[in-house]
């Protein structure tokens, strides 16, 4: 049913890990292979968050490259040790997340994404959250882990 799975996760550990089993549970009744996926986090200038006119800055990464590969890898590297096939991608964090999300969940054939939610916060129900984006953009089911 479910051949091929994105585990998204972020750089927060409690809601990663989360995911990873939820992912983990899965592939291993589904006999999926699973592609871990990241977006490196940044700081969007004040200018992109609330849609003011005028040329948008380049966003400002918080973390490094190595720092997202690390956190990817690690993921990997656990899910491999349950034996599943699984592979990691980062994302630039270019662009929007989720949409970045998305392009690797269609360019990998992934059929199933598994993404952690924050929970309720205010700037989510006036910007919308990473996952609720997903939820409403994706081409594929989403699994949203709490």
């Amino acid at each position: 049913m479910f051949e091929r799975i994105v585990a998204a996760i972020d750089s927060d550990p409690e809601r990663s890990v989360k995911v990873i089993e939820a992912t983990r549970e899965l592939a291993r009744a589904c006999g999926s292979s699973v592609l871990v996926a990241h977006i490196r986090d940044v700081e969007r200038p004040a200018a992109a968050v609330t849609g003011k006119a005028g040329a948008i800055p380049p966003a400002i990464h918080l973390e490094s490259e190595e720092e997202a590969k690390q956190l990817v890898d690690s993921a990997v590297e656990r899910l491999r040790g349950d034996g599943l096939q699984a592979e990691g991608q980062v994302g630039p964090g270019a662009g929007s997340t989720a949409r970045e999300l998305l392009a690797i969940v269609d360019s990998a054939g992934a059929n199933l994404i598994v993404i952690g939610d924050r929970g309720s916060h205010v700037s989510d129900v006036l910007l919308g959250s990473v996952a609720h984006r997903v939820v409403h953009l994706a081409k594929v089911p989403v699994l949203l882990v709490r």
